[in-house]
């Protein structure tokens, strides 16, 4: 079925397709779907290979909520990574389905804060062009529902605890039609810029995080 703009429309089960024929670890990964997100979790690298979730306009319609930040295993991972993992890392809890996406359903509120929706980012970046691109896909997502996939790539070490620390963030996102992507260092300097400074073509995107999205 084609729509109005001449492209086939993506759904949710052929993003889910196109992740697990991508990843690179997809043996690896163990999914686990929660109320709003899907997880693949990777219990060598002890995070996310990615998350996937579709945001809709209802999901950015409410009033904002108070934010309790309870980070915790997940329940559905024997053996995840724990919030105790990050003490005195100097790196933050970061989101990949974040607490703005969630903040309208009350499960949601709680499952986003499961450690395997985290990874290890800098602050500075978490807080600068990261929730940028929060911030933005929020606005898109008012008028029709995205398609979003996010996740890491490459490595900085690992915490003490063996949590990878990636080396870049990217993310993926299925609007109007196609796949508009960012790739952005996991570094101190990843703020101030403008999200057209972090946009990769597809091409060019699939090589860096070993996707293969069309």
């Amino acid at each position: 079925m084609v729509n109005s703009s001449g492209t086939e429309p993506i759904t949710m089960k052929k993003l889910l397709t196109a992740i697990l024929c991508a990843c690179q670890l997809c043996a690896l990964a163990q999914k686990v779907v929660h109320h709003a997100y899907t997880t693949y979790y990777n219990p060598v690298s002890r995070v996310a290979d990615s998350v996937v979730w579709d945001l809709t306009p209802a999901m950015v319609s409410c009033p904002a909520t108070t934010r309790h930040d309870v980070f915790r295993k997940d329940p559905a991972i024997a053996g995840s990574a724990k919030p105790a993992d990050y003490r005195n890392s100097g790196y933050d809890k970061g989101h990949l389905f974040s607490y703005a996406d969630a903040q309208c359903d009350s499960a949601d509120r709680i499952e986003c804060f499961y450690m395997t929706n985290m990874l290890p980012q800098v602050h500075p970046f978490n807080a600068g062009d990261w929730k940028t691109l929060e911030t933005q896909e929020r606005v898109w997502a008012q008028t029709a529902a995205l398609h979003i996939l996010a996740g890491g790539t490459g490595s900085l070490g690992k915490l003490p605890a063996g949590e990878n620390i990636p080396a870049f963030m990217w993310k993926a996102i299925w609007m109007n039609g196609k796949w508009t992507c960012w790739i952005m260092p996991n570094q101190g300097t990843s703020k101030g810029h403008s999200l057209e400074f972090w946009a990769k073509p597809l091409a060019e995107f699939n090589r860096q995080t070993g996707l293969h999205l069309r």
